[in-house]
């Protein structure tokens, strides 16, 4: 093959990878133009009905009032209805709202860009560029970012207080500013979202091990401390982490101490179906295919591994009492993720479902042990969100998109083989999961 042929195909290898780089954000556009419905939810029903409600209440109430209001519903503070009411001059007008909340969410991918540049400084900026963009095809990201719902305001500030971080832990300069930002965006995000209460932990824990005076550290500790007391406040109002009204409406969630006894213990092997699927494509992402292949082998002979097979093999004896047919049909209507969906699709008989699941389950917990193996904080990361699934219902897919495929970029250390063919795979993945969606809730 002569030297002029493989110019010409690099050429067109290019232009094909600069042409869909693109391709999410002109797709996000027009997502939101043509009102999609990719994540099942809309105008009319699901989460917009009641955000429209809080809304009203805020617009209509004084503050103290509003926030207490015992119509107030959401798994969430009321934080954001808060500030919007203070700096947003579009939430008096919902579809005025909506579009604010769409602008909002452009920004993210753009702040994780940014990120991923300081931690992947000599990695091509194009293949970081289509990397972030790939949030912009999130099912979820995108019904929230259309419908002004609230999920992007606690994945943006998470964002945020990472990118602090890291130029906090990297340079010197601007410290105060990088400390600033760090505590105040990473408050955002549990006053934002509960779930993410991950996220302020690291933050305060890597400025407690950085290496910085004791004054500093005792500031820092002093100032979260300050900062949690309005959410202590509430739940001890609430008597629950969400309102009284969010509570009464979901029963079966696990909002106060008094339902510890309700675990959810099925919710670990559906929740690792929902984290594999999007490390799936990431695997790809911690080495060239011989280092995942012999990685993999490895799974089973590595003595560590023992005790998690264990785990995993008691998980599957306490399924053996397991009303399957209960849990999925009549308990858990809704929820439970893609996994739930198509053996539902693929199956009448509950029987063949059930099995599939269970099959599934395995599968998921393999791809898991591989990132545990290749990291083990990677795998704090990972068994964090196993546990918080127990406490979750109904169990939804939005609970894990695109938090894992964003946490995983920034924090995985085993994460750091990014190239353009993998890159490119993660884009088709997730487009094919985007029309699959799209295609299922129309």
């Amino acid at each position: 093959m002569s030297r002029k042929y493989n110019l010409s195909i690099h050429n067109e290898y290019d232009f094909f990878y600069n042409l869909i780089i693109f391709i999410p954000f002109i797709s996000f556009i027009f997502g939101f133009y043509y009102d999609e419905f990719s994540a099942g939810t809309g105008e009319g029903g699901g989460d917009s009905q009641w955000i429209r409600e809080n809304i009203k209440i805020f617009i209509e109430n004084d503050l103290l009032t509003a926030i207490f209001h015992p119509d107030l519903f959401g798994n969430r503070t009321p934080l954001i209805y808060v500030l919007n009411k203070y700096i947003n001059p579009f939430f008096y007008d919902f579809e005025k709202y909506r579009i604010s909340v769409f602008i909002l969410s452009i920004f993210g991918p753009i702040f994780l860009y940014q990120l991923l540049k300081l931690k992947f400084y000599n990695v091509d900026k194009k293949i970081l560029l289509l990397i972030s963009s790939i949030v912009y095809l999130s099912p979820y990201y995108r019904t929230s970012a259309y419908w002004g719902l609230n999920e992007n305001y606690g994945i943006i500030t998470t964002i945020l207080s990472f990118l602090f971080l890291i130029k906090f832990l990297k340079f010197k300069k601007k410290r105060n500013i990088n400390t600033c930002g760090i505590i105040l965006f990473s408050t955002l995000t549990i006053y934002f979202d509960q779930k993410f209460l991950i996220v302020p932990l690291i933050c305060f824990i890597n400025m407690i091990l950085s290496r910085s005076d004791i004054n500093f550290k005792i500031t820092i500790s002093f100032i979260y401390g300050v900062l949690a007391l309005p959410y202590l406040y509430l739940f001890y109002k609430w008597g629950g982490i969400v309102p009284p009204a969010t509570q009464l409406s979901n029963p079966k969630t696990i909002t106060s101490v008094s339902d510890l006894d309700m675990i959810y213990y099925i919710h670990i092997g559906y929740a690792s179906t929902l984290i594999a699927f999007y490390l799936l494509p990431i695997m790809l992402f911690t080495g060239k295919l011989t280092f995942i292949i012999n990685n993999l082998k490895k799974l089973i002979s590595r003595k560590s591994n023992y005790l998690i097979f264990f785990l995993i093999l008691f998980f599957f004896v306490y399924l053996i009492n397991f009303d399957f047919e209960k849990y999925t049909i009549q308990d858990h209507w809704v929820g439970l993720g893609i996994v739930h969906k198509l053996t539902q699709l693929l199956f009448e008989q509950i029987i063949l479902q059930e099995i599939t699941t269970y099959i599934f389950f395995f599968f998921s917990f393999i791809v898991l042990i591989y990132f545990i193996n290749l990291s083990k904080l990677d795998g704090l990361y990972i068994v964090y969100f196993l546990l918080i699934s127990l406490f979750l219902w109904p169990l939804m897919q939005e609970y894990f998109d695109p938090i894992i495929l964003i946490i995983s970029l920034i924090l995985f250390n085993s994460v750091k083989y990014l190239t353009k063919l993998n890159s490119v795979f993660l884009f088709l993945y997730n487009s094919l999961f985007l029309i699959i969606a799209n295609i299922y809730y129309a």
